[in-house]
């Protein structure tokens, strides 16, 4: 207890009364004092379990990355699946086209052979292609 504190009692109540009401004060203090060092591992256990509860850990944050690579592995998969879907669909697409040009090809020579003028017609057109 501060002495100052202790004078202002020692001159309102006396000085045996003083000593007393200090050592009552000196030891409430120890108690609490001793009480609190008791509290602060419970304290401290609680503060940790309540910070567990919100904050990540490093486990936590391994599982995330871990989904977060299985995601990315299973995007990769579907890219690539939409790639294969796409090359398919070009080599279709090129037959057909292939297809078109040939049926295009022996619809002109069948006008030409059937159709004498069509001949003229058609030799005009792809000169002004060219």
């Amino acid at each position: 207890m501060p002495y100052e504190v202790y004078k202002v009692i020692e001159e309102e109540v006396g000085k045996e009364k003083a000593e007393k009401i200090g050592k009552a004060i000196e030891e409430a203090l120890n108690t609490i004092e001793k009480k609190a060092l008791e509290q602060k591992p419970i304290l401290k256990a609680e503060i940790k379990e309540e910070l567990t509860k919100e904050l990540a850990t490093k486990a936590d944050i391994a599982e995330v990355r871990a989904e977060i690579e299985k995601v990315r592995a299973d995007i990769g998969a579907e890219v690539e699946k939409v790639r294969a879907e796409v090359k398919v669909l070009e080599v279709k697409f090129t037959a057909e086209l292939r297809l078109i040009k040939l049926w295009l090809i022996i619809l002109t020579v069948l006008v030409a052979v059937f159709n004498r003028d069509a001949l003229g017609l058609i030799l005009e057109i792809v000169k002004l292609i060219k």
